[in-house]
């Protein structure tokens, strides 16, 4: 059912999008609004490079399984099981190439070359036109002459809004203890050498030559975080009073998105370096959690349908807000995963489950798959007894099209069942 839905999927974008430089981009007629890729619901660690999702965890503390599945569902789990280490999913977007070849650094040591700016070899996304975004000219205070790069050329701006999305699910079999250090924070990076792992973020002021001009979070105070233990507080110490911490569960998927207005005017430059739009060559859209102080909380992530969105102004992006049903922006992720009336989890469906589902009937919201909700709508209600019945005495690795009808006997049970019960209702 999962393949059946990704291909219709993949259709409706291809109702709607056009094939520009091998990359799918979606144009809406108002023309002040793209996405980056199409939504992505099978995330795997395709490693940074423009057009891919970096799925990533790194040292002994982090690990991650992309290929993993929950109901039919692809999705991606992280684990904190250890101490030091990180792990985070990061979508890169190319602005094309600045025309410099090292970094601004004259003013303090005139003949350092030690940071060398390699050329970006990949053009300028596409959805910049299609927003009617210009670069104004490159950037004339530097010192350092502009070599190869269209001057002006298509790229971001100012006032350009950018918003990250994501759907992120608790392990239910693998619950939070405590936090890390950093718990997942959701922001924007931007880098004036693309697809570059060099910086230096120390004192959170970048005090030398490094390549990543801004972080929202770091640098600007405006990362999204979710708060995986609970206590109301993330490490930065701002994050609860001006609303920017989310909370997840182990029962339902939550969507977390951020956006940002871009604004080079609030940059920090490196050093005596100031950086403008001009300059940049990479905008990346990043989740990240991590370790450094030797913490040992665990607990796993799971992740799924990532999406960036590039809008023209503010205006634009308040009138195209995330949409999250069946047809929606960033739908979510239930829509992909296939009914399944195994509420006990031992492989079958059978009379220990109809218990199950009978204790759970009635329940309005919130329920579980082991309280008898069968296709994850979070109520336990005929519609799930539909399921056990089409799926009783069969196993789950058996085709659904091959499913035998329950017993009558069974059927006389659950006729008393429901006839107890509607008696008692009333």
């Amino acid at each position: 059912m999962f393949r059946i839905l990704s291909i219709r999927r993949q259709i409706q974008y291809l109702l709607t999008a056009a094939l520009v430089g091998g990359a799918l981009v979606l144009l809406p007629a108002t023309g002040l609004a793209a996405t980056v890729n199409p939504l992505d619901t099978d995330i795997n660690a395709d490693g940074l490079g423009f057009g891919l999702s970096d799925a990533f965890a790194f040292d002994a503390g982090f690990g991650q399984d992309d290929i993993a599945t929950f109901h039919g569902n692809d999705i991606i789990v992280q684990t904190k099981f250890g101490t030091n280490g990180g792990a985070g999913l990061s979508i890169p977007l190319s602005n094309g190439e600045n025309g410099y070849t090292e970094t601004f650094d004259t003013l303090i040591l005139p003949n350092d070359t030690s940071n060398p700016d390699v050329n970006n070899a990949t053009a300028p996304h596409s959805l910049w036109a299609g927003i009617g975004n210009v670069i104004p000219p490159a950037n004339p205070t530097p010192p350092s002459p502009v070599t190869g790069a269209p001057n002006p050329r298509v790229g971001l701006n100012n006032g350009n809004v950018i918003r990250y999305s994501m759907w992120v699910r608790e392990d239910p079999n693998n619950n939070f203890v405590g936090a890390p250090q950093i718990e997942p924070v959701f922001k924007f990076e931007f880098w004036k050498e693309g697809l570059s792992t060099f910086q230096d973020t120390a004192g959170g002021l970048q005090p030398t030559f490094a390549d990543k001009v801004f972080d929202t979070d770091q640098h600007g105070g405006a990362g999204i975080w979710i708060d995986l233990d609970g206590n109301g507080s993330v490490i930065d110490a701002a994050a609860a009073g001006e609303g920017r911490i989310r909370t997840i569960t182990d029962t339902a998927w939550t969507l977390i998105e951020v956006e940002y207005a871009v604004d080079d005017s609030a940059w920090f430059g490196i050093d005596d370096d100031v950086y403008t739009v001009a300059d940049i060559e990479e905008i990346r859209s990043v989740m990240f959690w991590g370790e450094f102080a030797g913490g040992a909380a665990s607990g796993s992530l799971w992740i799924d349908n990532a999406l960036v969105e590039v809008f023209a102004n503010q205006a634009t992006a308040d009138a195209n807000p995330i949409t999250t049903g069946a047809g929606g922006t960033n739908p979510d992720p239930i829509f992909s995963e296939v009914p399944t009336a195994d509420f006990d989890n031992d492989g079958d469906v059978d009379g220990d489950d109809f218990l199950a589902w009978q204790r759970g009937n009635g329940i309005l919201s919130g329920a579980a798959t082991t309280q008898g909700d069968a296709n994850f709508d979070g109520a336990v209600n005929a519609t799930d007894l539909g399921f056990w019945q089409t799926q009783y005495a069969t196993p789950l690795t058996a085709a659904v099209t091959n499913v035998p009808e329950p017993s009558s006997a069974m059927l006389v049970l659950i006729g008393l069942v429901c006839l107890k019960r509607r008696r008692q209702i009333r």
